[in-house]
């Protein structure tokens, strides 16, 4: 058996610090217990690469490691702290002979509480030999380590410090060099409000300030060395001269000076300066290196009027020259001294700043240069880029992106791509939002691109539809997500390629979302923590883009009879339906101001035009959030208590439900009627405690229920038209030692298989070869597991080849086997491997649904749900 990697659907943590991108490309974000692997800037737009798994708990913060010079520096590893108490080292193996093989080179203990922060060097060069970074952690400390290599696969990771810092504990950690020195400079911010500077001396870091300004955390720090700009020194020497006035922003700094960006939750950015003070060190005091700061800095309006009405907040603004002595790791022993100095204040955003990140370095003339240009993510839905302004040397924002709609609460980090062309921001519901910078010298035009997306919460259930043409999947993160092949070209290469994307939301819900099943093409119902099952149908955009995207212009001819599209009303809590006459009035109400004061309520209404409009490419997060609902049809009552599974049938008539139970009256299966959305009578009566699972054959002939009390229960279709229940019990058997998760009927329906926590999966077959009413069903195979079995499902046939079944299991630790037999012999169940650990789930294996690729070489797909917020798709091919 062959298993390769078809496709990871999975959701950024919401953490402040849970993305970091490398000056490869290659950008790795905390997703729940794994560091998932993205090329945002990859022409083929192929998604997430690989999840690195190691942690036991949620990744709270991911750093790339760097070594080399200026433009030449690479990434040699990436660094992920976890609240399960430790942070990791992964590296790329050398030799491997397989594409982007990672290995956790390392694994750092000591910390007692979650580690929350990394701080690693950015400088413009560094020592080739050794990686310094540093973790903060809950537990109320800072340890500095030292990263060494002993081989392709294996650090050397040595803690080197470990600093108290007590209940003022780190939220973010930057580390650079101090200017034009080798000797590390360490920033830490802190729950105190306050910014710590420490400076190594002796192999050790000494705090040697603590810089007062910001009013709340410090959320997000970020060195960067300052270059003079090469291309305008002659023009601006040329207009100073003129004017006899430095209008420069660079007019206070020198080359090599060091800036540190702070973000803050009082919605403010500062901006310092670490400077070397060029007299000797007895003659200048700390006045004379205010004096000298700011003797040629000229306060514009703007920053006077800023620091009016900071003062009469109460905010204090120090433009005072702090003075450290360092002593130089010289032959001679001799101390420099450097200024540390408070150089901007940056106000614009709305909410809390969670992150600050300066543009990468560039090549400018052929000569490195580092730009002034700082990316600033908030709460407030945008994300800023401040450069100072060319005449006056004041910060300004010229440019600002962000999301519009939705019910989200901002981006949690946001961040320059390796180029300093692409940004990247990720919010509270995993979302990725990317831009590329298309402008040219006149300004910048940032433009959307096609992002990753995920769940951000455990995925429950996930299905095909009748067709098999796309995915469904439910999460506890409140949603249906639904995902599909685009068949597009590569942008670069002109390739044709097929990439999987997720194209609708059809389900955004203020509940919990349990299971799914489709009752036809176009209609699924899905099950959530609360009483009702509600019905989705599909509306003509969806058709229209569907078949757009993939490819396929035969399913266009159901489009005509559906409604436009869904909207969700003020205050609303279902998916209401709009039809082309709804259309019209909508425009006419676009344009009247009671729909502008209607509008001012409404966060999530879609518009006329978004409505009616066909994709051609996946959507962006705020149009998935907004315009890709389904219309809810029904609502089916009939449950006292949360619902645990569905299942529709295969002729698109009943739908069987569960819910929770804790006694034998709640615990009966209800059907209801697909064409009427009524409840059958009686429901189907046979377990004592919680169904955890309905499946009917495919022959729609037998409806199987597994349930906690170690029970399966077989229900028998009554022919007779006339019958209030349209199903009888015929079977009932305690199946296993524990309760039983999953269950699966075989694509012939001459057996089902159960899978159960007591670590195995048990083959059941009737006596009767014709399944004759009354023939007892038996255990005819047992397949035993190493831990807790979560998840089984049949394989449909491949063409030409009936003669066999083919079992996926997927297991509590996150592992999926395969297993296989011949229709000869159902009792020999044959090993055929396990998917490589790498490519399945960390931690419980919630579902699995098999298709069949259409085309001329059609293969087996399985798509996999788990706890760890991912869906994934393998191909998998029998050797």
């Amino acid at each position: 058996m062959e298993a390769t990697q078809e496709h990871i659907s999975v959701g950024c943590n919401r953490l402040t610090q849970a993305l970091a991108w490398g000056a490869d490309g290659l950008a790795a974000f905390g997703a729940h217990h794994s560091v998932a692997l993205y090329y945002p800037m990859d022409s083929a737009r192929t998604g997430v690469r690989a999840t690195l798994q190691g942690h036991t708990n949620r990744v709270n913060c991911v750093a790339f490691l760097n070594r080399g010079h200026e433009l030449s520096q690479k990434n040699v590893a990436i660094v992920s702290g976890s609240a399960d108490k430790t942070a990791r080292v992964w590296k790329k193996t050398v030799g491997a002979g397989e594409k982007d093989k990672w290995v956790c080179s390392a694994v750092l203990e000591g910390h007692t509480g979650s580690v929350v922060t990394i701080g690693a060097v950015r400088a413009r060069s560094f020592q080739e030999d050794k990686d310094l970074f540093a973790t903060g952690s809950g537990d109320g400390t800072i340890k500095v380590w030292e990263r060494t290599e002993v081989d392709a696969v294996t650090d050397k990771v040595e803690c080197v410090q470990t600093i108290q810092v007590g209940k003022k504990y780190a939220q973010s950690i930057a580390i650079s060099y101090l200017p034009n020195t080798s000797v590390p400079v360490m920033a830490v911010g802190s729950t105190d409000n306050r910014i710590s500077i420490y400076v190594m001396q002796s192999k050790q870091f000494d705090k040697v300030l603590s810089l007062q300004g910001h009013d709340n955390w410090v959320r997000s720090l970020d060195f960067a060395t300052f270059t003079k700009d090469s291309t305008n020194d002659d023009t601006r020497q040329q207009q100073k001269d003129t004017d006899g006035k430095n209008t420069s922003h660079h007019h206070t700094l020198q080359d090599g000076d060091l800036l540190l960006a702070s973000g803050s939750q009082d919605k403010y950015i500062r901006i310092w300066r670490i400077s070397a003070v060029a007299d000797a060190p007895e003659q200048v005091t700390a006045e004379d290196a205010t004096a000298q700061a700011g003797s040629e800095a000229a306060l514009t309006q703007d920053m006077l009027k800023s620091l009016e009405e900071m003062s009469k907040s109460g905010t204090q603004l120090s433009t005072k020259a702090h003075i450290i002595d360092v002593a130089m790791d010289t032959p001679t022993a001799q101390s420099k001294r450097f200024s540390v100095i408070f150089e901007a204040l940056l106000l614009g955003h709305d909410d809390w700043v969670y992150t600050v990140n300066w543009q990468p370095a560039t090549l400018q003339n052929g000569v490195y240069h580092q730009p002034m240009c700082l990316l600033s993510a908030s709460t407030d839905k945008s994300m800023m880029i401040w450069r100072p302004d060319e005449s006056t040397g004041v910060w300004v924002n010229n440019t600002q992106v962000g999301e519009v709609g939705g019910n989200t609460i901002g981006f949690y980090g946001g961040i320059f791509g390796p180029d300093g062309q692409w940004i990247m921001a990720y919010g509270y519901n995993g979302a990725f939002h990317i831009w590329k910078n298309e402008g040219n010298e006149i300004g910048d035009k940032w433009v959307p691109q096609v992002p990753a997306s995920g769940h951000y919460a455990s995925v429950q259930d996930l299905t095909w539809d009748p067709t098999q043409s796309y995915l469904v999947s439910v999460s506890l993160d409140q949603t249906a997500r639904l995902y599909s092949p685009w068949k597009h070209t590569d942008s670069i290469t002109g390739t044709p390629i097929s990439t999987w994307h997720e194209i609708a939301r059809p389900q955004i819900h203020g509940y919990d979302a349990q299971c799914i099943a489709f009752t036809d093409k176009w209609t699924f119902v899905s099950g959530s923590d609360e009483k009702v099952l509600r019905v989705f149908d599909a509306p003509q955009t969806f058709v229209r883009s569907l078949a757009q995207l993939s490819g396929d212009d035969t399913i266009l001819a159901e489009e005509s009879s559906r409604p436009v599209g869904a909207n969700l009303p003020a205050l609303g809590l279902s998916n209401k339906a709009v039809f082309e006459n709804d259309i019209a009035s909508m425009v006419e109400a676009q344009e009247s101001e009671e729909y502008l004061s209607q509008q001012a309520f409404v966060s999530t209404g879609a518009t006329p035009t978004s409505l009616i409009e066909t994709m051609n490419q996946p959507p962006f997060e705020e149009h998935l959030l907004q315009h890709t609902l389904w219309p809810e049809v029904e609502k089916l009552f009939g449950h006292g208590y949360e619902l645990m599974c569905v299942d529709g049938s295969h002729d698109h008539r009943w739908i069987a439900s569960a819910c929770k139970a804790h006694t034998p009256d709640q615990a009966g299966v209800r059907l209801f009627d697909a064409k009427t959305w009524k409840q059958t009578p009686n429901p189907l009566v046979s377990h004592t405690l919680t169904v955890t699972k309905v499946k009917f054959s495919h022959d729609d002939r037998f409806l199987l229920s597994i349930s906690r009390d170690r029970l399966w229960s077989l229900f028998e279709r009554v022919e007779d038209p006339q019958a209030a229940d349209p199903y009888k019990l015929v079977a009932s058997n305690k199946a296993h030692a524990r309760i039983l998760w999953d269950c699966s009927w075989s694509h012939d329906d001459t057996m089902f298989a159960t899978g159960s926590r007591d670590k195995t999966v048990k083959i059941w077959k009737s006596a009767s070869e014709t399944r004759e009413a009354g023939a007892p069903w038996s255990a005819i195979a047992t397949i035993k597991l190493t831990d807790a079995v979560t998840a089984v499902e049949f394989a449909p046939p491949l063409p030409g080849k009936d003669g066999e079944h083919v079992l996926a299991v997927g297991l509590e630790d996150g592992r999926v086997f395969l297993f296989k037999c011949s229709a000869a012999q159902p009792e020999t169940w044959v090993p055929l491997g396990e998917i490589s650990r790498e490519l399945t789930h960390v931690g419980t294996v919630n579902g699995l649904s098999w298709r069949v690729t259409k085309g001329t070489s059609p293969h087996w797909q399985l798509a996999s749900c788990g706890v760890d917020h991912s869906v994934r798709l393998f191909n998998i091919i029998l050797k």
